[in-house]
């Protein structure tokens, strides 16, 4: 026999449905989301850590604590160097979110060479698990081809800088508490900035080897975090991700950011504005899919905090995961009716990996039963 309160209760939110019903029809609200990824500028020597220690790293703190990311990715966070009390610049960044409502993710205790560390506001986000993968580019040029890359990488740069084979790419998975679903943020340091010739025109087809060999390194780079992507959802289940990184250049042709574009990714900034100038500074990105999420805004941080913190603007990018509208057609039936809401009603309460559950937070609750209104008519 069918529950007298069921059917009230059944009656109330059909007739809801029905007199608000063209506002609603398909429309299912999610919180926004800011994502941000941070080169703050290596400083490997004494003097630069000072100097960081001191003033720059209060600067970049600025920018977060205005713009308020809830995941951020930063990159060039020194950990190979200290100064003379054995504090590293990775570390003393660390220290500024300390009793703040962000949680500071570093594997410098594992690895002093990842300089990407992630912070993740975890009054919103239950982290679920955290890692990091090593991309090889010796493995994929061979022995011989990556000797001939760092030498060439050293004569066209002319620096001593130091280029390692291994790329390290930070992850993070975490819940989100207010709308129930699973992000993945990822984040990796590229250097796809191939320079110019200064060395003659004698030189130009060794630059031109050079330039391919640049490209199809980090070209490998991104298809090995799209790779990693694919493990982290069959890991975790359905993700939302968001690809962030210093890709020292904003030209999208680049098989770096190709990669993603081919994938369906969109450059956050580029969706916003397409080929206009960007900021002086501007050269880092973000990436999603427009599948799972909608780009609100995308933006550099050009305050005056900004100048001296770094020779990087932050970017930023405002998001709103797309929630599967027929997620709410629990039963399969096309449209989102009546059953569907009788559903939920004969679910309520705790509930694991119930179809009811539409919102995946283990609670059958008013949150699903305003996701079916919301959902309410063919799908």
């Amino acid at each position: 026999m069918v529950s007298l309160k069921r059917i009230a209760l059944a009656t109330v939110c059909a007739s809801v449905v029905i007199q608000f019903g063209f506002d609603l029809t398909n429309q299912v609200f999610a919180e926004q989301i800011t994502t941000a990824t941070y080169n703050i500028r290596g400083a490997p020597l004494p003097p630069q850590l000072e100097l960081w220690i001191n003033t720059r790293r209060h600067l970049v703190f600025q920018s977060i604590d205005t713009k308020q990311p809830d995941f951020m990715g930063f990159q060039e966070a020194y950990a190979r160097n200290v100064n003379s009390e054995g504090i590293t610049q990775q570390s003393t960044l660390g220290e500024l979110f300390e009793n703040t409502k962000w949680e500071f993710l570093s594997w410098e205790a594992e690895n002093e060479y990842n300089m990407n560390p992630i912070i993740v506001n975890t009054d919103r986000f239950d982290i679920v698990a955290t890692g990091v993968f090593v991309v090889n580019v010796e493995t994929f040029l061979g022995t011989e081809g990556w000797k001939q890359f760092y030498k060439l990488h050293l004569f066209f740069h002319q620096s001593n800088h130091v280029f390692e084979p291994e790329r390290y790419v930070s992850w993070v998975v975490a819940d989100d508490s207010l709308d129930g679903g699973r992000i993945a943020f990822l984040t990796t340091h590229y250097e796809t900035f191939i320079g110019w010739n200064n060395h003659g025109p004698e030189y130009d087809k060794l630059f031109l080897i050079f330039s391919d060999l640049v490209n199809s390194v980090f070209g490998y780079i991104s298809e090995q975090v799209l790779e990693h992507v694919q493990t982290l959802n069959e890991n975790y289940g359905a993700l939302h991700t968001v690809i962030g990184g210093d890709f020292e250049t904003p030209d999208p042709e680049l098989p770096a950011q190709q990669v993603y574009t081919n994938a369906g990714y969109l450059e956050t900034w580029r969706f916003m504005y397409g080929d206009a100038m960007r900021p002086t500074m501007g050269i880092d990105n973000l990436f999603v899919h427009p599948d799972v999420f909608t780009i609100n805004d995308s933006y550099y941080d050009q305050a005056s905090y900004t100048n001296d913190a770094s020779d990087h603007k932050p970017l930023y990018a405002d998001v709103t995961v797309i929630q599967n509208v027929c997620s709410a057609d629990i039963d399969n039936s096309g449209e989102v009716n009546v059953t569907d809401l009788l559903a939920v009603i004969d679910s309520w309460g705790a509930c694991d990996m119930c179809t009811a559950d539409i919102n995946d937070d283990g609670f059958v609750n008013v949150s699903d039963l305003l996701i079916i209104i919301a959902s309410w008519g063919p799908c």
